[in-house]
């Protein structure tokens, strides 16, 4: 496995890792489209929804590692 695969394969590892801790599956509410895409051959790695409240209170966050 060359450089550029080993990249590819640990950023796929990552963005699947997020899909699967954060995804939702859509229940009627409103919905965010979250795509993970890698910058460098700007191609997507993963796609999944979230839910959020309308009420004001945030039920998004952000993490990052």
């Amino acid at each position: 496995m060359n450089d550029e695969q080993a990249r590819l394969a640990a950023a796929q590892k990552k963005a699947d890792a997020l899909r699967d801790a954060f995804s939702e599956i859509p229940d009627g509410g409103p919905l965010l489209l979250v795509v993970v895409i890698d910058p460098e051959t700007n191609t997507r790695l993963t796609t999944g929804f979230v839910t959020y409240r309308v009420d004001g209170v945030p039920q998004l966050r952000l993490v990052t590692s």
